[in-house]
């Protein structure tokens, strides 16, 4: 049964770091008037005015999901790269069937600059009585303008592999962990050296070939290592889940001396990662723009023809419910009269899509007329709300080549019809949207009728329980250029390799 929800923009105080455990004996000693901290650096959020922070909290039949993560205007990579892996690993906490469970995801920048960006996406699962957490690393690198995983701090494999033997030294000569009990993918060294570097920082380390890095992360995924940042001073820090060393809770390695390790982009990783945190991007946009990769997790965009409706503002409250945001194709003559509906839609991060003035069926206009009804619709809701319609829903999803030739917006029909209209039935809405929905569909409602508004709350607790994630028509499309005139059905999602 639903609690609740919130979906919010906020910007903290700082960053909470997860009580930690720093080596000690493996901290760098910086001069004393550094007066360096030691383990793992986070950038405190208080220094990022202009930093906005989302939350999204869903509580649904006894399961609850939060993720808090960065938003960078633009459809930043970073931000691209943080919410898809968190929607990864909120699928498939989903996919457990697990009642009375929470999943709790959450960010720290480790790092901000024009050039470098890092973060650090913490997830904490409980289920009953037990739980686990664990955390990685992403990063950004602002040259070729790419979401990078951790293995790109380092040079290459050989980096990897070492880095992995001196923290297992570290862990058995600075924790008293037995060979035999190290973290799963660490072993224990062939020889007994202490975790110095055999490995001297190079004059030109190599560059970061992205697709190998990604490649590279694959291979380790589960990693011990891939929690890794920077201490104050510059060294590599690990940190290790709770459980990772029996008997102790968060740990925290520093590997002294690893610039050997890093690659170039590790080496300009370390220089944000200890300098002054700068956001690359000033200001905020008006609304979201597309945050996950849809290509990589299921998505599904909701659509409304034909209001705003009576009952416009309670289907807001059901979406708002599960963070839901979703499309409304509305009709310019409506406009007027529903400003504030309208004006919350757009502040919630729904979209507003052109559905002509008074539902015209544009193949019976003339160029010049179609031409005219789009530019007045679209300049009613730009008029009361400040929002951009960029997509268009020709009425009945009647079109010609009169009308392609003159739309000039591209156009969003469906795969998925509800007949909502037609049969007034909220069981049978619920049935067909849930039952025919595929990843990429694109599904239509009419938030004009009641029993429509009334199965949303089904539908929408339904498809999230299939692993769906909710997004807008150009959220879906997020990446493509649509053309004006030209009709989409849905999202062809990439075939899976093998």
């Amino acid at each position: 049964m639903l609690s609740h929800s919130t979906s919010r923009s906020h910007r903290p105080a700082a960053a909470v770091a997860v009580a930690t455990l720093c080596v000690l004996a493996a901290c760098s000693t910086p001069a004393p008037e550094e007066a360096l901290p030691p383990g793992l650096r986070l950038v405190s959020t208080s220094a990022l005015t202009d930093l906005d922070q989302r939350e999204e909290v869903v509580t649904a039949d006894g399961i609850a999901t939060t993720a808090r993560y960065p938003f960078l205007p633009g459809a930043h990579p970073l931000t691209l790269e943080i919410r898809t892996t968190m929607a990864e690993l909120e699928t498939a906490f989903l996919s457990n069937g697990s009642k009375d469970a929470t999943l709790v995801q959450e960010t720290h920048l480790l790092a901000a600059s024009a050039d470098v960006m890092g973060a650090r996406l913490v997830a904490q699962e409980k289920n009953g009585d037990s739980g686990r957490s664990n955390a990685t690393t992403r990063w950004y690198d602002g040259r070729t303008k790419l979401a990078l995983p951790w293995t790109a701090l380092l040079d290459g494999e050989p980096a990897i592999s070492e880095l992995g033997d001196r923290v297992a030294r570290l862990l058995i000569s600075e924790h008293d962990v037995a060979s035999d009990a190290l973290p799963a993918g660490l072993s224990a060294p062939s020889s007994p050296a202490s975790a110095t570097p055999s490995r001297a920082a190079s004059p030109s380390p190599s560059p970061v070939d992205a697709t190998v890095a990604w490649a590279d992360a694959d291979k380790h995924k589960g990693s011990p290592l891939e929690d890794l940042g920077f201490t104050a001073a510059g060294d590599l820090v690990v940190s290790l889940s709770p459980g990772e060393v029996a008997g102790s809770d968060d740990v925290q390695i520093t590997v002294p001396q690893s610039a050997g390790l890093l690659s170039e982009f590790g080496l300009r990783a370390q220089k944000s990662a200890t300098g002054k945190a700068v956001l690359p991007v000033p200001g905020k946009e008006k609304a979201p723009t597309h945050t996950m990769d849809c290509s990589r997790v299921a998505c599904v965009a909701l659509t409304f023809d034909d209001g705003p409706g009576p009952d416009t503002a309670l289907l807001l409250d059901h979406l708002a419910a599960y963070s839901a945001p979703a499309t409304f194709y509305v009709l310019g003559e409506l406009v007027a009269d529903n400003k504030d509906v309208l004006r919350r839609a757009t502040r919630e991060g729904h979209e507003l899509g052109n559905h002509t003035w008074k539902h015209d069926d544009l193949t019976r206009l003339s160029g010049k007329a179609v031409a005219a009804d789009i530019a007045r619709t679209s300049k009613a809701v730009r008029e009361a709300t400040g929002a951009d319609t960029p997509t268009l829903r020709p009425p009945y999803g009647a079109h010609d080549a009169n009308a392609q030739k003159h739309v000039g917006l591209p156009m969003i029909m469906w795969d998925v019809d509800t007949l909502d209209w037609q049969h007034r039935d909220s069981a049978k809405t619920v049935k067909s949207a849930i039952a025919d929905t595929t990843p990429g569909s694109v599904v239509l409602f009419h938030d004009i009728h009641r029993p429509t508004v009334d199965a949303i709350p089904q539908v929408l607790r339904g498809l999230r329980a299939k692993g769906y994630h909710f997004v807008t028509v150009s959220h879906l499309f997020g990446g493509q250029d649509l053309a004006p005139g030209t009709a989409y059905n849905r999202l062809d999602r990439p075939t899976p390799e093998g």
